[in-house]
Order: structure tokens, then sequence, then C-alpha cells
């Protein structure tokens, strides 16, 4: 076995390759938004601006701020790719299962192409078919999955479930869409670890 030292080493390499690549698509203008989630010190984070460099197609104004579990990059981990991230925006209307499905295949389609060209990978996106993303409405918001290629870890093909809701700040004309996202069935213990991810802004 790896000394505990390594796995933390190997662990936070991970972590800075994302979150170099993170940097590389997010704040072109150089202007720094507060954060509106509240999390542990030990999940680490990120901000990008709308549109995505990775994806400039989805039309949103504002950004994302996302939080990465502590296991989020380690493959024995059952944090493995748990993570959450919130879209501040502008006010759109509603989200439907058909602009949902349309948003995040596009999202993640967008993502692996981008990270596997950061990484001067030799594999081809083209190959790879398309992410499947999929949801229904519930009664507190949408619970989906989405089988998308992972270009970060394991260059393999998983499957992420996910729970979303969205909320409406009327007088500031601002939209809230948060996601909890697990390759971990609903019913495992790991999506407990997201009561400790909080939004933390007040609706005007």
């Amino acid at each position: 076995m790896f000394p505990k030292s390594l796995i933390e080493i190997m662990h936070r390499r991970h972590i800075l390759i994302l979150l170099s690549f993170l940097c590389y698509h997010s704040w072109v203008v150089g202007q720094e938004v507060k954060t509106i989630l509240s999390a542990p010190d030990n999940w680490n984070s990120e901000q990008i601006a709308f549109p995505l460099g990775f994806a400039p197609e989805i039309d949103f104004k504002g950004f994302e701020d996302i939080r990465f579990a502590p296991g989020w990059a380690d493959k024995n981990s059952e944090q493995f790719w748990t993570y959450h991230f919130t879209w501040f925006i502008q006010n759109r209307g509603a989200l439907t299962e058909e602009v949902l499905t349309e948003t995040m295949n596009g999202y993640f389609d967008g993502l692996t192409r981008a990270v596997l060209k950061q990484q001067s990978d030799e594999t081809d996106p083209e190959t790879l078919g398309k992410a499947l993303c999929l949801f229904i409405k519930t009664e507190d918001g949408f619970r989906g999955k989405m089988r998308v290629f992972d270009a970060f870890f394991s260059k393999e093909y998983i499957t992420l479930n996910v729970t979303i809701k969205e909320w409406f700040c009327e007088g500031s004309n601002k939209q809230i869409v948060s996601f909890n996202i697990s390759p971990q069935p609903l019913d495992h213990e790991v999506w407990e670890v997201f009561q400790n991810v909080k939004v933390v802004w007040e609706c005007k």
C-alpha cells in the first residue's frame, strides 16, 4: 500500500490539475464575485463565469459556484466525483426536463473536450459519443442520471446521480439552481455530506 502521505500528494495533484483547468476557463474579466456558498474548509472551491469557456452555447448570465468533496479526486473514496455546484444567474424562467437535458449534455460534452485538450490527451472526443443526461421533475426540484466521460481521472464513462433545486429572487431578478452530484445511489450515506453545503445568498 502507498504511504498516506503519498496518497495525499497524489490527491492534491489531481485537485491542482482540475483547479488550473477551471481557472483557465473562469474569470476572463479578472473580477472576483463574492461566493454564495458555505462549505467546510476541506472542500475545494472554484467559480466560473458564464458564458463558460468550455460550453459557450449555454447563454446564461452570472456564474457557477462549485464545491468539491474531500474525496472527489480519489477513485478509491466513496466521495469520488461527489461535488456540488450552484448557478447564480439572471432569471430565465423555471427549468424544464427538456432544457436541463439539453443544457447538461452540452455542458459535459464541452467539459470533456476541453479537459482532454488541456491535458494534451490523444483521445479523440468525437470517438467517445455524447453525454447522456436525463431528468425527471419531482415535488422539490429534479432528479436525474448523467452518463459522462471522466476525462479527469479514470478515462472511462461513469454514471452520476444528481438532485437539483431551483428558486427565484424576484426583487433582484436572480435565479438560483443547485446541483448535488455523486455516482453513489441516492440512498447511500455519502449524500448526507451535502447538508454541509449551503446557499448563503439572501434573496432580495
